[in-house]
Protein backbone atom coordinates (compact mmCIF):
# COMPACT_ATOMS: atom_id res chain seq x y z
CA UNK A 1 0.00 0.00 0.00
CA UNK A 2 2.79 2.25 1.06
CA UNK A 3 4.47 1.57 -3.11
CA UNK A 4 0.89 2.66 -3.98
CA UNK A 5 0.69 5.90 -2.84
CA UNK A 6 4.50 6.62 -2.99
CA UNK A 7 3.89 6.02 -6.92
CA UNK A 8 0.89 7.92 -7.09
CA UNK A 9 2.19 11.26 -5.26
CA UNK A 10 5.64 10.79 -7.96
CA UNK A 11 2.80 10.54 -10.54
CA UNK A 12 0.81 13.74 -9.23
CA UNK A 13 3.90 15.96 -8.71
CA UNK A 14 4.92 14.62 -12.48
CA UNK A 15 1.17 15.73 -13.80
CA UNK A 16 0.82 18.74 -11.55
CA UNK A 17 3.86 20.17 -13.57
CA UNK A 18 2.64 19.26 -16.98
CA UNK A 19 -0.52 20.94 -16.17
CA UNK A 20 1.26 23.98 -14.80
CA UNK A 21 2.67 24.28 -18.01
CA UNK A 22 -0.35 24.36 -20.21
CA UNK A 23 -2.61 26.61 -18.02
CA UNK A 24 -0.74 28.86 -15.66
CA UNK A 25 3.60 28.66 -16.40
CA UNK A 26 4.07 30.84 -19.42
CA UNK A 27 6.84 29.74 -21.87
CA UNK A 28 8.85 33.04 -21.71
CA UNK A 29 9.80 31.15 -18.22
CA UNK A 30 11.59 28.37 -19.74
CA UNK A 31 14.98 29.39 -19.08
CA UNK A 32 13.72 29.64 -15.36
CA UNK A 33 12.87 26.72 -15.27
CA UNK A 34 15.99 25.14 -17.02
CA UNK A 35 17.89 26.80 -14.21
CA UNK A 36 15.20 25.52 -10.94
CA UNK A 37 15.54 22.00 -12.26
CA UNK A 38 19.53 22.22 -12.52
CA UNK A 39 19.65 23.82 -8.92
CA UNK A 40 16.96 20.75 -7.45
CA UNK A 41 19.20 18.07 -9.41
CA UNK A 42 22.25 19.33 -7.61
CA UNK A 43 21.05 19.64 -4.43
CA UNK A 44 19.73 15.67 -4.76
CA UNK A 45 22.39 14.09 -5.82
CA UNK A 46 24.23 15.95 -3.01
CA UNK A 47 21.99 15.17 -0.03
CA UNK A 48 22.18 11.29 -1.72
CA UNK A 49 25.73 12.04 -0.95
CA UNK A 50 25.03 13.05 2.36
CA UNK A 51 23.08 10.52 2.90
CA UNK A 52 25.05 7.63 1.97
CA UNK A 53 28.09 9.50 4.18
CA UNK A 54 26.35 8.84 7.19
CA UNK A 55 26.02 4.94 6.82
CA UNK A 56 27.84 3.04 8.86
CA UNK A 57 31.64 1.55 7.78
CA UNK A 58 30.56 3.32 4.53
CA UNK A 59 34.41 3.36 3.71
CA UNK A 60 34.81 -0.34 3.64
CA UNK A 61 31.61 -0.52 1.17
CA UNK A 62 33.07 1.82 -1.58
CA UNK A 63 35.13 -0.76 -3.35
CA UNK A 64 31.99 -3.13 -3.62
CA UNK A 65 29.86 -0.20 -4.88
CA UNK A 66 32.20 0.46 -7.57
CA UNK A 67 32.72 -2.58 -9.02
CA UNK A 68 28.93 -3.48 -8.73
CA UNK A 69 27.55 -0.75 -10.69
CA UNK A 70 30.54 -0.79 -13.74
CA UNK A 71 28.55 -4.79 -13.47
CA UNK A 72 25.14 -3.37 -13.89
CA UNK A 73 26.12 -0.66 -16.65
CA UNK A 74 28.13 -3.10 -18.94
CA UNK A 75 25.22 -5.65 -18.43
CA UNK A 76 22.11 -3.34 -19.27
CA UNK A 77 23.65 -2.00 -22.04
CA UNK A 78 25.32 -5.49 -23.86
CA UNK A 79 21.24 -6.92 -23.13
CA UNK A 80 19.52 -3.60 -24.63
CA UNK A 81 21.64 -3.81 -27.77
CA UNK A 82 21.37 -7.04 -28.04
CA UNK A 83 17.56 -7.43 -27.82
CA UNK A 84 17.26 -4.25 -30.15
CA UNK A 85 19.25 -6.05 -33.11
CA UNK A 86 17.04 -8.66 -32.31
CA UNK A 87 13.88 -7.51 -32.62
CA UNK A 88 14.82 -5.50 -35.72
CA UNK A 89 15.96 -9.12 -37.21
CA UNK A 90 11.97 -10.76 -35.85
CA UNK A 91 9.99 -7.15 -37.22
CA UNK A 92 12.75 -7.29 -40.69
CA UNK A 93 13.11 -3.41 -39.86
CA UNK A 94 15.60 -1.94 -41.99
CA UNK A 95 18.16 0.71 -40.49
CA UNK A 96 18.44 2.19 -43.61
CA UNK A 97 14.30 2.82 -43.84
CA UNK A 98 14.62 5.92 -41.41
CA UNK A 99 11.45 5.70 -39.15
CA UNK A 100 11.29 9.30 -38.41
CA UNK A 101 8.45 10.68 -36.09
CA UNK A 102 7.80 13.94 -36.93
CA UNK A 103 8.45 17.34 -34.56
CA UNK A 104 5.22 19.80 -34.02
CA UNK A 105 5.46 22.44 -37.59
CA UNK A 106 8.07 25.29 -35.88
CA UNK A 107 8.89 23.13 -32.80
CA UNK A 108 12.24 23.13 -31.21
CA UNK A 109 14.00 19.51 -29.68
CA UNK A 110 12.66 19.43 -26.16
CA UNK A 111 14.80 21.31 -23.62
CA UNK A 112 17.32 18.71 -21.46
CA UNK A 113 16.16 16.75 -18.55
CA UNK A 114 19.49 17.27 -17.01
CA UNK A 115 21.46 20.38 -17.24
CA UNK A 116 23.43 21.45 -20.06
CA UNK A 117 23.98 18.76 -22.77
CA UNK A 118 26.99 19.59 -25.01
CA UNK A 119 27.56 20.24 -28.56
CA UNK A 120 28.61 16.35 -30.65
CA UNK A 121 31.60 18.40 -31.68
CA UNK A 122 33.15 18.98 -28.50
CA UNK A 123 34.25 14.94 -27.93
CA UNK A 124 33.92 12.47 -25.38
CA UNK A 125 35.27 14.78 -22.28
CA UNK A 126 32.85 17.20 -23.79
CA UNK A 127 29.88 14.98 -23.06
CA UNK A 128 31.17 13.45 -19.53
CA UNK A 129 31.78 17.30 -18.23
CA UNK A 130 28.39 17.42 -16.86
CA UNK A 131 28.26 13.73 -15.70
CA UNK A 132 31.55 14.06 -13.64
CA UNK A 133 29.90 17.65 -12.21
CA UNK A 134 26.90 15.73 -10.68
CA UNK A 135 29.13 12.81 -9.83
CA UNK A 136 31.29 15.21 -7.70
CA UNK A 137 28.11 16.34 -5.70
CA UNK A 138 27.47 12.91 -4.47
CA UNK A 139 30.94 12.92 -3.68
CA UNK A 140 30.84 16.50 -1.53
CA UNK A 141 28.02 15.43 -0.10
CA UNK A 142 29.17 11.58 1.51
CA UNK A 143 33.07 13.69 2.30
CA UNK A 144 31.40 16.37 4.10
CA UNK A 145 28.89 13.72 6.02
CA UNK A 146 31.80 11.33 6.61
CA UNK A 147 34.22 13.74 7.67
CA UNK A 148 32.26 16.49 9.79
CA UNK A 149 29.38 16.97 11.95
CA UNK A 150 27.80 19.70 9.87
CA UNK A 151 24.68 16.93 9.11
CA UNK A 152 23.75 15.57 12.23
CA UNK A 153 20.62 17.49 11.96
CA UNK A 154 19.72 15.55 8.09
CA UNK A 155 16.30 13.71 7.65
CA UNK A 156 14.89 12.02 4.77
CA UNK A 157 12.00 15.01 4.56
CA UNK A 158 14.64 17.23 2.71
CA UNK A 159 15.25 15.06 0.03
CA UNK A 160 11.29 14.07 0.14
CA UNK A 161 10.79 17.46 -0.62
CA UNK A 162 13.04 18.31 -3.32
CA UNK A 163 12.63 15.03 -5.20
CA UNK A 164 8.64 16.26 -5.51
CA UNK A 165 9.72 19.58 -7.00
CA UNK A 166 12.23 18.19 -9.35
CA UNK A 167 9.14 16.06 -11.10
CA UNK A 168 6.79 18.98 -11.07
CA UNK A 169 9.76 20.73 -12.79
CA UNK A 170 9.93 17.70 -15.38
CA UNK A 171 6.48 17.81 -16.13
CA UNK A 172 7.06 21.39 -16.74
CA UNK A 173 9.70 20.82 -19.08
CA UNK A 174 8.10 18.01 -20.78
CA UNK A 175 5.55 20.36 -22.01
CA UNK A 176 7.40 23.11 -22.98
CA UNK A 177 9.89 21.15 -25.38
CA UNK A 178 6.90 21.27 -28.09
CA UNK A 179 7.01 17.66 -29.18
CA UNK A 180 4.13 16.14 -31.16
CA UNK A 181 3.74 13.58 -29.28
CA UNK A 182 0.56 12.16 -31.38
CA UNK A 183 2.83 12.15 -34.52
CA UNK A 184 5.28 10.52 -32.82
CA UNK A 185 3.47 7.62 -31.31
CA UNK A 186 2.05 6.67 -34.45
CA UNK A 187 5.13 4.97 -35.87
CA UNK A 188 5.50 1.33 -34.68
CA UNK A 189 8.95 1.71 -34.38
CA UNK A 190 8.90 5.00 -31.50
CA UNK A 191 6.75 2.39 -29.62
CA UNK A 192 8.52 -0.72 -30.05
CA UNK A 193 12.26 0.49 -29.59
CA UNK A 194 11.59 1.80 -25.91
CA UNK A 195 10.48 -1.93 -25.30
CA UNK A 196 13.58 -3.22 -26.32
CA UNK A 197 15.73 -1.36 -24.30
CA UNK A 198 13.21 -1.82 -21.68
CA UNK A 199 12.94 -5.87 -21.80
CA UNK A 200 17.03 -6.02 -22.52
CA UNK A 201 17.74 -3.83 -19.58
CA UNK A 202 15.89 -5.97 -17.43
CA UNK A 203 16.70 -9.29 -19.13
CA UNK A 204 20.01 -8.89 -18.66
CA UNK A 205 19.69 -7.63 -15.13
CA UNK A 206 18.57 -10.90 -13.95
CA UNK A 207 22.23 -12.05 -14.47
CA UNK A 208 23.11 -10.31 -11.67
CA UNK A 209 22.10 -11.96 -8.72
CA UNK A 210 23.75 -15.47 -10.09
CA UNK A 211 27.26 -13.15 -9.27
CA UNK A 212 26.71 -11.27 -6.46
CA UNK A 213 24.66 -10.60 -3.47
CA UNK A 214 22.45 -8.21 -4.89
CA UNK A 215 18.81 -10.04 -4.60
CA UNK A 216 16.36 -10.62 -8.32
CA UNK A 217 14.24 -7.65 -7.44
CA UNK A 218 17.28 -5.15 -6.58
CA UNK A 219 18.52 -5.92 -9.78
CA UNK A 220 15.63 -4.80 -11.41
CA UNK A 221 14.96 -1.71 -9.52
CA UNK A 222 18.73 -0.72 -10.23
CA UNK A 223 18.59 -1.53 -13.90
CA UNK A 224 14.80 0.43 -14.01
CA UNK A 225 16.84 3.94 -13.89
CA UNK A 226 17.68 3.32 -17.30
CA UNK A 227 21.19 6.15 -17.52
CA UNK A 228 18.33 7.89 -15.74
CA UNK A 229 21.06 8.18 -12.81
CA UNK A 230 20.19 12.30 -11.59
CA UNK A 231 16.69 10.36 -10.39
CA UNK A 232 16.95 6.29 -9.65
CA UNK A 233 19.46 6.26 -6.85
CA UNK A 234 17.69 9.31 -5.31
CA UNK A 235 14.69 6.98 -5.47
CA UNK A 236 16.48 3.80 -4.32
CA UNK A 237 17.82 5.59 -1.54
CA UNK A 238 14.89 7.65 -0.81
CA UNK A 239 13.15 3.94 -0.65
CA UNK A 240 15.71 3.04 1.99
CA UNK A 241 18.85 2.04 1.04
CA UNK A 242 21.70 4.30 0.29
CA UNK A 243 23.84 1.82 -0.40
CA UNK A 244 21.87 0.68 -3.27
CA UNK A 245 21.25 3.92 -4.10
CA UNK A 246 24.67 4.56 -4.55
CA UNK A 247 25.21 1.77 -6.49
CA UNK A 248 22.39 3.19 -9.05
CA UNK A 249 23.37 6.04 -9.59
CA UNK A 250 26.89 4.98 -10.37
CA UNK A 251 26.06 2.48 -12.56
CA UNK A 252 23.42 4.86 -14.88
CA UNK A 253 26.44 7.20 -14.96
CA UNK A 254 28.66 4.00 -15.90
CA UNK A 255 26.08 3.24 -18.82
CA UNK A 256 25.77 6.84 -19.65
CA UNK A 257 29.18 7.39 -20.09
CA UNK A 258 29.45 3.52 -22.07
CA UNK A 259 26.90 5.08 -24.33
CA UNK A 260 28.98 7.56 -25.32
CA UNK A 261 31.39 5.38 -26.60
CA UNK A 262 29.23 2.37 -28.22
CA UNK A 263 26.62 4.78 -30.14
CA UNK A 264 29.43 5.63 -32.77
CA UNK A 265 30.79 1.98 -32.94
CA UNK A 266 27.16 0.49 -33.45
CA UNK A 267 25.54 3.64 -35.71
CA UNK A 268 29.14 2.39 -37.74
CA UNK A 269 28.10 -1.02 -38.61
CA UNK A 270 24.69 0.34 -39.14
CA UNK A 271 22.65 -0.80 -36.40
CA UNK A 272 21.21 2.62 -35.18
CA UNK A 273 18.19 1.68 -33.32
CA UNK A 274 20.73 -0.16 -30.78
CA UNK A 275 22.63 2.95 -30.93
CA UNK A 276 19.97 4.98 -29.59
CA UNK A 277 19.03 2.20 -27.18
CA UNK A 278 21.66 2.25 -25.38
CA UNK A 279 21.41 5.66 -24.58
CA UNK A 280 18.22 5.01 -22.37
CA UNK A 281 16.19 7.63 -20.76
CA UNK A 282 19.56 10.10 -21.97
CA UNK A 283 18.49 9.62 -25.41
CA UNK A 284 16.26 12.34 -25.85
CA UNK A 285 19.16 14.93 -24.28
CA UNK A 286 22.62 14.51 -23.12
CA UNK A 287 23.57 11.51 -25.73
CA UNK A 288 21.25 13.63 -28.42
CA UNK A 289 24.05 15.23 -30.11
CA UNK A 290 26.28 11.90 -30.59
CA UNK A 291 23.40 10.37 -32.15
CA UNK A 292 22.40 13.07 -34.47
CA UNK A 293 26.35 13.06 -35.50
CA UNK A 294 26.62 9.48 -35.66
CA UNK A 295 23.17 8.33 -36.66
CA UNK A 296 21.88 11.51 -39.22
CA UNK A 297 19.46 13.68 -38.52
CA UNK A 298 16.49 11.49 -39.29
CA UNK A 299 16.91 9.75 -36.26
CA UNK A 300 16.53 12.62 -33.85
CA UNK A 301 13.04 12.64 -33.41
CA UNK A 302 12.71 8.68 -32.80
CA UNK A 303 15.81 9.00 -30.01
CA UNK A 304 13.80 11.89 -29.13
CA UNK A 305 10.40 9.82 -28.33
CA UNK A 306 12.36 6.75 -26.95
CA UNK A 307 14.34 9.17 -24.01
CA UNK A 308 11.05 10.49 -23.14
CA UNK A 309 9.07 7.51 -23.09
CA UNK A 310 11.89 5.53 -20.99
CA UNK A 311 11.91 8.78 -18.91
CA UNK A 312 8.26 8.35 -17.73
CA UNK A 313 8.44 5.05 -16.81
CA UNK A 314 11.78 5.09 -14.44
CA UNK A 315 10.03 7.22 -11.83
CA UNK A 316 7.29 4.12 -11.34
CA UNK A 317 9.40 1.00 -12.59
CA UNK A 318 12.13 1.54 -9.93
CA UNK A 319 9.77 1.35 -6.71
CA UNK A 320 7.72 -0.90 -8.15
CA UNK A 321 10.22 -3.46 -8.34
CA UNK A 322 11.89 -1.77 -5.20
CA UNK A 323 8.50 -2.80 -3.37
CA UNK A 324 9.03 -6.94 -3.53
CA UNK A 325 12.66 -7.07 -2.12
Amino acid sequence: METIIYLLTLFAFLAAGMLSARIIIPRTWTSLVNRALSLCLYLLLFFMGVRTGLIEDITEKLSMIGELAFLFAAVTVAGSAFTVILLGFLVRTGEKEGPVPALAAGASAPEPVVPGPVPASAGILGHLKEPLRLLLCVVAGAVLALLTPLFSWFNDSITNTTLYVLLFLVGVQMIQSNTDMISVFKNPISILLPIGTVAGSLVASCLIPLVSEVSLFESLSIASGFGWYSLSGVLIAELGDPILGSVAFLSNLFRESIAFLMIPLLASYGKKHAAISVGGATSMDVTLPIIEKSCGAAFVPLSLAHGILLTLIVPFLVPLFYAWV
